[in-house]
């Protein structure tokens, strides 16, 4: 199902909110934000698989490491 590009933002803002990533923009990458650890980033790749209903890679998700990269690979999926 196709989802446009607000609707994606508002989602991932969403995301970041509920598992503690507030001072992100959609522009950040994991070297901006010290509160983007690796537990983080795994609790990220979780909280996304379950909000899009998807099922990510492991190569992708490691490379998911700044939020267009990440928006980049949503939509790849969806």
């Amino acid at each position: 199902m196709p989802i446009d590009t607000n609707e994606l933002d508002m989602k991932l803002e969403e995301i970041l909110k509920k598992i503690g990533l507030d001072d992100i923009n959609l522009e950040s990458t994991i070297e901006d934000i010290p509160d983007w650890d690796s537990f983080t980033h795994i609790q990220l790749i979780d909280a996304i698989e379950e909000k899009f209903k998807i099922e990510i890679e492991f190569n992708d998700a490691i490379i998911m490491t700044s939020i267009p990269i990440i928006k980049k690979k949503i939509m790849n999926y969806l």
